[in-house]
């Protein structure tokens, strides 16, 4: 029997896009403006969405049989990443949810196969359940760092990320650092100076002494290392609930 291609999908980021999508502005004079949204909207637009990404990665990647949708979705109550860093995302804080975001995920849930798991991010719950027969499905760039098959939707682009391009793209993060997920990476060092040093040597030695030659320590690299990694297989135990840090 045929193995069935699962189809791994970013709900978080479907859902910010649809709501984002549904709500309108109204100006009603007088510098008097409000907001609305439709869940009817919301919906629609998340399903066409949907309907247009599906026969799109089955058509790149020449799949001709069954396959399955799964939704990973983010835990609200608590993450990991936390426990490692009390920054990480807490430049979000003050930032504005879309309208209707709790209805919005309820409905996802109650309408999808849908992944969730305790203290994890929809990243990480894809990244453990990725393997030779699934296709990640996001706009999130950082799922380059996965050894997988990959659409980014943002960009329109597809990978076949193999382990070696993973851990470049792992050790790229580490350097340069994320501002939406508020870790700095490596002082002083920006894009081009990552890919120069990564380019000569790929190693997690080569990214420890950049940090310590400008002025911070591996302690810090570590840190980063470890928020920038999207957790893989073998990484998180389903019995005990527990997360296995990334350790060089």
């Amino acid at each position: 029997m045929a193995t069935k291609t699962k189809l791994l999908i970013d709900a978080d980021m479907m859902i910010y896009l649809a709501l984002q999508n549904a709500e309108t502005e109204h100006d009603w004079g007088d510098g008097f403006y409000t907001l609305s949204a439709s869940f009817p909207d919301a919906t629609m637009s998340f399903d066409s969405h949907l309907a247009e990404l599906v026969p799109l990665v089955l058509d790149h990647w020449n799949i001709e049989g069954e396959y399955e949708i799964i939704m990973a979705m983010t835990d609200l109550k608590g993450n990991f990443r936390k426990s490692i860093s009390p920054e990480y995302k807490a430049n979000r804080k003050s930032k504005r949810r879309p309208m209707m975001f709790i209805p919005m995920r309820g409905w996802v849930k109650e309408n999808f196969k849908v992944m969730m798991i305790d203290n994890l991010e929809a990243d990480d719950c894809i990244g453990i359940s990725a393997d030779k027969n699934s296709i990640m499905i996001s706009g999130d760039k950082d799922f380059r760092s996965i050894p997988c098959r990959f659409y980014d939707f943002l960009r329109n682009e597809f990978y076949d990320t193999t382990k070696e391009e993973a851990h470049y793209f792992h050790m790229y993060q580490t350097l340069i650092g994320d501002t939406a997920d508020n870790y700095k990476g490596c002082p002083k060092i920006g894009e081009v100076r990552a890919k120069r040093i990564l380019d000569e040597d790929c190693s997690w030695e080569a990214v420890v002494r950049a940090y310590v030659a400008n002025g911070s320590t591996e302690e810090e690299a570590l840190v980063n290392a470890r928020l920038s990694f999207i957790l893989q297989k073998g990484y998180y135990n389903k019995t005990k609930k527990e997360v296995k840090l990334w350790t060089p």
